[in-house]
């Protein structure tokens, strides 16, 4: 049976974008601390094209002349060849400008290239946009194209498990269908007992739904592997304090702590810390 003693929804959500910041999987910048949106679906989505529609509005007459011209190329190209090529002009135009528009034009063309390693370096892109973004509308759609990455490049590599690892993360991240993340995490534990990550990502999953003993469960085993693994102590403090645990919670928060050394993170857990012990008596 779970227990939620002292552990609320809000303050989950909260722990966890705190480890998304700290142990991503893909970098990330300060300012996504302040997103409180990552698990939710967004009402308004705004389609790349719409997109670029308003971010070409607000260029300068010259740049907004060239952007218009790299998009009308884009749209008329014919052929594969032409298509790869008007894909990476605009690709290149957009990077230093708008950078979510510069990797959805690189997501064409290693699209149209069957390019495995750009595949994936456009999903990780696009994932550290969608944690940094400030436009909501276009997080939804910055996600379901890194999945896109994500999935293509695995139909090219099935039996590659971080393309699964990967792929799982930005479902559990971002979508809306966390599930799908889920098998695919579980695929990867079924044939690596000891994958570390998958045990930490299906840990995290639990947690978000409340399945402390399931989380412990998955992050006892982690921590068998890896005794030091600060991402696994983090979430198993966060599970202890789901279980009512909440000294346990606390020691092993500080021992985290120690293991990442990090100003920052240290200030972020000591107040969730100051929480528990108030809330203790």
């Amino acid at each position: 049976m779970t227990t939620k003693t002292g552990v609320t929804l809000l303050s989950i959500s909260a722990l966890v974008l705190i480890a998304v910041l700290y142990f991503g999987n893909f970098a990330a910048k300060k300012e996504t601390k302040s997103s409180s949106h990552a698990h939710q679906q967004m009402e308004q989505t705004l389609s790349f094209e719409d997109f670029e529609n308003q971010q070409i509005a607000s260029l300068t007459p010259e740049l907004k002349t060239e952007a218009q011209q790299l998009k009308s190329n884009w749209e008329n190209s014919k052929d594969n060849p032409s298509k790869i090529k008007s894909a990476h002009d605009a690709a290149h135009f957009w990077e230093a400008i708008v950078p979510e528009l510069g990797a959805f034009y690189h997501y064409q063309s290693a699209t149209l290239e069957k390019n495995v390693e750009q595949l994936v370096s456009i999903g990780d892109e696009m994932i550290l946009h969608f944690r940094q973004t400030k436009n909501d509308e276009i997080r939804n759609t910055l996600i379901t194209f890194a999945l896109r990455s994500f999935e293509e490049a695995q139909k090219l590599n099935p039996n590659d498990n971080t393309l699964k690892l990967k792929t799982g993360t930005a479902y559990l991240e971002g979508s809306i269908e966390p599930m799908k993340g889920v098998a695919l995490l579980k695929e990867v534990i079924e044939q690596e007992p000891e994958n570390v990550q998958a045990l930490i990502l299906l840990g995290r999953f639990s947690i978000m739904s409340g399945q402390f003993d399931k989380a412990k469960e998955r992050l006892d085993k982690a921590l068998l592997i890896q005794p030091s693994n600060a991402e696994a102590i983090f979430f198993m403090a966060i599970t202890q304090d789901g279980l009512g645990n909440k000294e346990k919670a606390i020691e092993l928060f500080e021992i985290c702590k120690k293991l990442v050394n990090n100003p920052d993170f240290n200030a972020e857990i000591d107040v969730y810390i100051n929480e528990l012990k108030s809330n203790k008596k």
